[in-house]
């Protein structure tokens, strides 16, 4: 009776530690280097910022957090990694619309994933301003004197940025809602396309403020408009799109913190609490403002997903309203 009394004792103690085996990992969590997977490469809008969420997580995780940059096809490539990935929260996804919205829009033919059913979304953490701008040449110093010059010059000017981001989106806006026409240079991603608007190469481009601010600043461009519904306190003698003599638009590219489906809810939870400690730090609430960023405060999983799955509806319809595929 002891042997059998013994293997029994065994196994329920075995069962017991496979129970318990969930919640001790994800308190352990992390017990190595977390990475944050950007969709872009180094240098660019979504790069930057993604490194301010990563330092300021590992801090509220206690943790490392690094970036690995996985770019290529507006996002997709590193969507597609992380979606993917082994679901145990050592692989995030810094998210945004044109990977996790307007993806499948763009990009029908290519996309290799479920932009909502493959992936846990944790928590949108912030949004940033986007300035319409163009290279100093160019004899326009309003948006009303930038329509006018696109109209009699239909095509002739060029406009730059990645499929899918907004650089791409914003102008594809920009031309629908006031009449214009201008031609899209895409680009891998990064800060080339600053480069070719301040050398001529590029006339017109939709770039976050962060990215452009020093160059507005220098004279190496020339910022027309805020395009949203309210002016910068980093220019704040710059006018709305609207008081600038164009149509209403708010380009305010998002970024939130996503996983693999299937997070388990205590990595989740751990997570998003720190996310949640994040946005209410005065020490990243102040490296949002230098990059024209604003922090997106008080979401959750489930308001998160939701709001992707209403983009997602919102992009497809759409994209099937325009004769080319493209989504406003």
């Amino acid at each position: 009776m002891a042997p059998h009394c013994s293997r029994r004792s065994l196994l329920l103690a075995g069962t017991t530690l496979l129970a318990g085996m969930p919640a001790f990992a994800a308190e352990a969590y992390p017990s190595k280097t977390v990475k944050l997977i950007v969709g872009f490469p180094p240098g660019g809008p979504t790069d930057i910022i993604g490194r301010v969420i990563a330092q300021s997580l590992a801090k509220h995780l206690n943790g490392s957090v690094i970036i690995e940059n996985r770019g290529g096809a507006g996002g997709l490539i590193g969507a597609n990694y992380v979606a993917k990935s082994k679901p145990d929260g050592y692989n995030l996804l810094l998210a945004v619309e044109s990977s996790q919205t307007r993806g499948a829009a763009l990009n029908s033919s290519s996309i290799q994933y479920d932009q909502l059913k493959d992936f846990t979304y944790i928590r949108k953490v912030a949004k940033q301003r986007n300035l319409i701008l163009v290279n100093p040449s160019l004899p326009v110093k309003s948006v009303k004197e930038l329509i006018e010059y696109a109209k009699a010059n239909p095509g002739k000017l060029n406009r730059g940025g990645t499929f899918g981001a907004t650089s791409h989106i914003g102008g594809t806006l920009f031309d629908a809602l006031n009449g214009t026409q201008m031609t899209f240079v895409n680009y891998a991603g990064g800060a080339q396309p600053i480069t070719d608007l301040m050398a001529g190469i590029l006339q017109v481009g939709y770039f976050t403020e962060a990215t452009v601010a020093s160059y507005v600043k220098s004279g190496g461009l020339r910022a027309l408009a805020i395009a949203g519904p309210d002016r910068s306190p980093a220019f704040p003698d710059l006018p709305t799109v609207v008081e600038s003599g164009g149509k209403p638009m708010d380009l305010a590219p998002w970024f939130g913190v996503a996983g693999p489906a299937g997070l388990p809810q205590e990595i989740v939870q751990k997570v998003g609490a720190a996310l949640d400690k994040m946005v209410q730090e005065p020490e990243f609430l102040a490296h949002l403002e230098t990059l024209g960023a604003l922090p997106i405060k008080g979401t959750t999983p489930e308001a998160y997903s939701k709001e992707v799955g209403d983009e997602i509806i919102y992009s497809n319809k759409r994209a099937k309203e325009q004769s080319a595929p493209l989504v406003l």
